[in-house]
């Protein structure tokens, strides 16, 4: 009898827990970090404020909603990630490494998808035999360009030759100088960076993909926003399905 009620004050207490964790985030904003060049993802305008697919997916997503106040705040990407890890932020956008889901709780349902394909300059001696490249383990004979902080980078080319940059911007540039063979990345990124920079004529991709990965919304364990995935998670089923995600990407092709 003693456990018996001992269950049923248990049970009593479970809204209240639920309520004081409502209550919690009412009136918090919700802190969202991103990488701050990064284009079309998430870049930082003229007017210092964040855009791209990920600001106006989580603004659709999480604030107009789920109702919850967000703010979007770009930095360099190793900061960003960081902030988060430390508790100083509360998510970012991004693929869900091994390493990041140690300080983070992690979405089922992907933002959107990248696919990686390969870059080259258009007049490389080996442009035909690159041309050719069909897995990741193809290019560990070309000597390769990525930016810091980059975890598929960090995740995948390990053991390879490669040429470590601030960020994309100079990798880019950098490719195009000839300074190493090759720049395998995300290709929605790329092909949006390669033509902002006016480097079309330089820089050619190969277009067969090697890798895709989700990207994730990643709340930091520390975060008071980490019981929010699964709501979360059929926010985004909904924008699937009543085309909401397709539009917001087609804005930035």
């Amino acid at each position: 009898m003693k456990y018996l009620k001992t269950g049923i004050i248990l049970l009593m207490w479970i809204p209240v827990l639920i309520a004081l964790s409502a209550y919690a985030q009412e009136g918090q904003v919700m802190q969202l970090v991103y990488f701050n060049d990064y284009a079309p993802f998430s870049w930082e305008n003229e007017q210092k404020q964040m855009q791209g697919i990920l600001i106006d997916v989580l603004t659709e997503a999480l604030q107009n909603r789920m109702k919850i106040s967000v703010s979007h705040t770009g930095y360099p990407w190793k900061r960003a990630q960081h902030l988060v890890q430390q508790g100083e932020a509360d998510a970012f956008c991004t693929v869900p490494t091994e390493e990041r889901r140690t300080y983070t709780e992690v979405s089922h349902e992907p933002v959107i998808v990248a696919t990686f394909t390969v870059f080259v300059r258009t007049d490389h001696p080996k442009l035909e035999q690159i041309s050719m490249i069909k897995t990741l383990a193809d290019l560990k004979e070309y000597t390769l360009g990525h930016f810091l902080g980059a975890g598929w980078a960090q995740q995948n080319l390990e053991g390879m030759d490669v040429k470590w940059a601030s960020d994309l911007e100079a990798v880019l540039y950098n490719l195009a100088k000839g300074r190493f063979d090759l720049h395998p990345g995300a290709s929605q990124v790329v092909r949006f960076t390669i033509k902002q920079l006016g480097l079309k004529q330089q820089i050619a991709e190969i277009p067969t993909v090697l890798d895709s990965q989700p990207f994730s919304l990643c709340i930091g364990k520390l975060s008071p926003f980490v019981n929010i995935l699964p709501k979360f998670d059929q926010t985004l089923q909904e924008m699937k399905a009543d085309g909401t995600l397709q539009q917001i990407y087609e804005q930035y092709e």
